[in-house]
């Protein structure tokens, strides 16, 4: 908003100093003294903007239409993966998406409810989390991608496709390595799920900001969305 009420001043004042050069035509002293006013009159305007708070009203618009959109988007990529979850017959990812989905509705009403229209949020607090979510939202779509290979190696070995004994052996090998994949992801999202919560549950006890800001619960999950970024990195 404050770059569009910039431009529209700049105009409105280079249309007046058109104006005003026309109206006193040749007069060199009275143009530069209306032009340099027309400059500081522009100038005033994002300095105003700031001054009466403007910016942080947007900037609080700006983060919760972006929740609002992220939220949207998280729960529908988490629904299809639940679904999946359940026809691949995964009871504990099907427990962790139902988790998922009331860490992220939680989180939807702490944003709206509890920072709407604050002048300060705990901003560490909320990127990090919302790092934390979407690795918990893609260890669970890895889950159902292990999941699926899984059962495509259990067909090939029921339907004797690999009938060797090498073969077989190194499809065992294959099926073992992926079930410790599976569990592994599950485990990593238990811990993620964990520390969301406890920083949730501190956040909802805090006063104020910043002394949730020093607590060693929020470190953890910093460190823990500094991991997830890097895993997406690497990815």
């Amino acid at each position: 908003m404050i770059r569009q009420y910039s431009i529209i001043a700049a105009l409105v004042s280079v249309l007046l100093l058109g104006a005003f050069v026309w109206w006193f035509q040749g007069n060199l002293v009275l143009n530069a003294a209306y032009a340099i006013l027309a400059v500081l009159a522009t100038l005033s305007v994002p300095l105003a903007y700031r001054l009466f708070g403007f910016v942080l009203q947007d900037d609080q618009i700006w983060l919760q239409e972006r929740e609002a959109r992220e939220h949207g988007t998280l729960h529908f990529r988490l629904d299809e993966l639940q679904k999946d979850l359940r026809e691949l017959g995964l009871n504990e990812g099907v427990r962790q998406a139902d988790t998922l989905g009331e860490i992220l509705d939680d989180y939807h009403a702490v944003v709206e409810n509890r920072f709407a229209g604050k002048q300060s949020s705990p901003l560490s607090y909320l990127g990090a989390a919302r790092t934390v979510q979407k690795q918990a939202i893609q260890n669970l779509s890895d889950v159902v991608a292990v999941a699926r290979s899984m059962s495509s190696l259990e067909s090939n070995r029921r339907s004797g496709h690999w009938a060797n004994t090498q073969k077989s052996q190194e499809q065992e090998t294959m099926y073992a390595e992926q079930a410790n994949r599976l569990q592994q992801l599950l485990q990593d999202n238990n811990e993620l799920f964990d520390a969301l919560t406890k920083t949730s549950v501190e956040l909802a006890n805090m006063r104020s900001v910043s002394e949730f800001e020093r607590t060693d619960t929020l470190a953890r999950l910093v460190a823990l969305a500094q991991v997830a970024n890097q895993s997406g990195k690497n990815g």
